[in-house]
């Protein structure tokens, strides 16, 4: 198995409807003069510039850029980002980030919540946000076994509305010969690692993904990979953050159950 496939990208992609902020968007036209009123780098908001700035906040990535290549412990190297904010009230990818994880986690899980949590800081940040899906390329054979992390993250949900449960689908797509006949397997592997907060039901592959845009990114890094496996689950909320829980639940789920190479797992909502 090459490199080529077992590489140690992580790639997300948030799905759904951004409405910009209405000062960070120049007016139609610009103004009287033909210059926008506010000099402002609105046009120049991105979502690679915003992520870069919120992960070395925290003190998750490594760049050239600034002072997180230092920090001992780094999750990720900072990669590509990029986002679609046609404002035209469809569903687009609002924002994906690319990174490539650190082979030195020391045990620590996938960064899929804090890669996915930078996504949010930096959507919220530029408009207000309508999530209906996620896409996350993950390098399952780097994942550790997570212990008690999921045990705790499940815990999170207890405070939950009970009238806010939805269901969503979620899919899993591979190049693994065998992976489309552990579907039974996954399926208990995750209930067991949502400890009672999550249902978890076989779906046919050929279900209809109504949250996700018609050209997610990554068609490069996920050549080959064929949907192999469906479910119909219902999370106690849905936010961008609970999908990412939803992810790493499968991703769990598929390490425990052999799956050694990368594999896309979608959310749609």
């Amino acid at each position: 198995m090459g490199d080529a496939v077992r590489d140690a990208t992580l790639l997300m992609g948030v799905h759904g409807v951004l409405t910009r902020h209405p000062w960070l968007t120049p007016p139609e036209g610009g103004s009287e003069s033909g210059v926008a009123e506010d000099p402002s780098e609105a046009e120049d908001v991105d979502v690679f510039g915003l992520a870069v700035n919120r992960a070395e906040a925290y003190g998750w990535s490594s760049t050239l850029l600034g002072a997180g290549m230092e920090l001992g412990g780094s999750r990720w190297g900072h990669n590509d980002a990029g986002e679609d904010w046609t404002q035209d009230g469809r569903v687009r990818e609002i924002g994906w980030l690319q990174v490539d994880v650190s082979s030195g986690l020391n045990r620590q899980r996938l960064p899929v919540l804090p890669v996915a949590t930078v996504l949010g800081d930096v959507l919220r940040q530029v408009g207000d946000v309508r999530v209906t899906g996620v896409h996350t390329l993950a390098p399952v054979h780097l994942a550790p076994d997570p212990a008690a992390a999921l045990l705790y993250a499940a815990h999170w949900y207890e405070l939950a509305d009970p009238g806010a449960a939805r269901d969503i689908a979620v899919t899993v797509s591979g190049r693994e010969a065998g992976l489309s006949g552990r579907g039974g397997r996954v399926r208990d592997e995750a209930l067991a690692c949502a400890y009672g907060r999550m249902a978890v039901e076989p779906e046919s592959t050929a279900v209809n993904l109504p949250g996700l845009s018609r050209s997610p990114t990554g068609k490069v890094q996920t050549e080959g990979m064929r949907r192999a496996l469906a479910f119909r689950c219902r999370v106690p909320v849905w936010s961008l953050e609970a999908a990412a829980w939803a992810t790493e639940v499968f991703v769990e789920a598929l390490r425990a159950t052999g799956t050694a190479e990368p594999v896309l797992i979608t959310i749609s909502c």
